[in-house]
């Protein structure tokens, strides 16, 4: 691996985030110079789609009686573009996975999505900071729009509350979580198998579906169908949550009532007044 992609995993994501809040909407700006990562593109011409899932994307919940809004969006294309373009050789915007040319040229495509945000505030750990995670899914394409491969990347951020409004913290650590996704796709991405294949100019090929119960293949997922997936952020402290027991393979013909089970919780202390 190059000192430069080495490099990478310090490079920093300096972008304008909405996020809104509480009795108003808010909108905190930081730089809207998006820097160059410092690293040795892959000698590939690769197509790059945004759903608009993806260009749009936003994640909306209320909580302790404030209603959080992030859009993330049209932030995260900005930060892809550069992204891609620094890691390639060169890109080729895509419009339309439908209309795709007959002799492209591109070795693969490439979609990106946003399948999770979610966050813990200090009321909901008892702890002073706010920590975000974003996962992300890269959608590898072959060039007729076939899906070929999966991989996902996921960024953690925090911020210390600091007596700061509850804004400014969260837009704090959803950057540092964009950052650290971005720079875990620099160093990770070339090490992935298929990046091998297209370096080595192995063709992509379509992806086989998996084996249903009897035997039969299951239809392949459309290449651009989305997929989402809220899932909320476990304080790493919290202790950990008792195992539900389970019904047997054969019930008894007379069960006995068992526990029902229910996903673990983030410790709920008691609210504090709204941030």
């Amino acid at each position: 691996m190059s000192s430069k992609r080495v490099m990478a995993a310090g490079w920093g994501v300096a972008l304008p985030l909405v996020l809104l809040a509480g009795c108003g909407d808010v909108q905190v700006a930081a730089e809207s110079e998006v820097p160059t990562p410092l690293v040795d593109p892959l000698p590939l011409t690769v197509g790059i789609y945004y759903s608009e899932d993806f260009s749009k994307y936003a994640h909306a919940e209320e909580r302790w009686g404030v209603d959080w809004k992030a859009e993330l969006g049209p932030y995260h294309v900005r930060m892809a573009d550069r992204l891609f373009a620094a890691s390639f050789r060169e890109i080729v915007p895509i419009k339309d996975l439908t209309a795709l040319p007959a002799n492209p040229p591109y070795v693969a495509i490439i979609q990106p999505r946003i399948e999770q945000y979610s966050f813990i505030t200090p009321k909901d750990t008892g702890a002073s900071y706010y920590a975000v995670t974003i996962k992300y899914r890269l959608d590898i394409l072959a060039p007729n729009g076939a899906a070929a491969d999966s991989l996902t990347f996921t960024g953690y951020g925090s911020f210390k509350s600091g007596g700061m409004t509850s804004t400014a913290p969260m837009v704090l650590a959803t950057k540092a979580a964009m950052r650290d996704a971005a720079a875990k796709f620099l160093v990770q991405f070339p090490e992935q198998e298929v990046a091998h294949k297209l370096l080595a100019g192995t063709p992509l090929i379509a992806a086989a579906p998996p084996p249903a119960a009897d035997g039969a293949a299951q239809p392949a997922p459309a290449a651009n169908d989305a997929v989402i997936e809220m899932v909320p952020i476990v304080d790493p402290n919290a202790p950990p949550a008792a195992t539900a027991t389970t019904q047997p393979a054969t019930a008894p013909a007379t069960p006995e009532p068992t526990p029902e089970q229910t996903p673990a919780q983030v410790p709920s202390p008691e609210p504090q007044g709204q941030g």
